[in-house]
């Protein structure tokens, strides 16, 4: 009775270690962070160049709205008679709208948050929590 007793401990034990092993690999994947910089549009709105969405952007009269995820919450609030210069900033950082920055020069991005895990170098990998050579 005692040697049942002892293989189902040795057995327990041994799947307790597989699953803790196992679930290490898991979280040795990383989280994914946001990169510092300017926030992008996946695509150029219109009056924004294509190989710089965020900015600046150019709004005159007859142009679609411009856009900040909101209209209704957060509108533009400009001159609507005339020719805008703009930027997208981060939330907060605008000045006509949260996330629209009128001007010749937008601010700079705020800092990152503390305890901020800068990206690996390209080439690089989360190994078991130490970053290494990629495979």
């Amino acid at each position: 009775m005692t040697t049942i007793l002892k293989t189902r401990r040795t057995l327990g034990v041994a799947l307790m270690s597989v699953g803790v092993a196992i679930a290490g690999v898991g979280l040795a994947t990383g989280t994914a962070q946001a990169l510092p910089g300017r926030p992008v549009p996946m695509q150029a709105w219109p009056g924004c160049p294509e190989e710089s969405p965020a900015g600046p952007c150019r709004w005159c009269p007859g142009d679609p709205p411009v856009q900040t995820g909101n209209l209704r919450v957060n509108p533009v609030v400009w001159d609507q008679t005339v020719c805008h210069t703009y930027w997208y900033v981060y939330h907060g950082q605008g000045n006509v709208a949260q996330n629209i920055f009128e001007g010749a020069a937008p601010p700079p991005p705020p800092p990152p948050p503390p305890n901020f895990t800068p990206p690996l170098p390209p080439g690089w990998c989360w190994s078991l929590f130490l970053p290494g050579p990629c495979p």
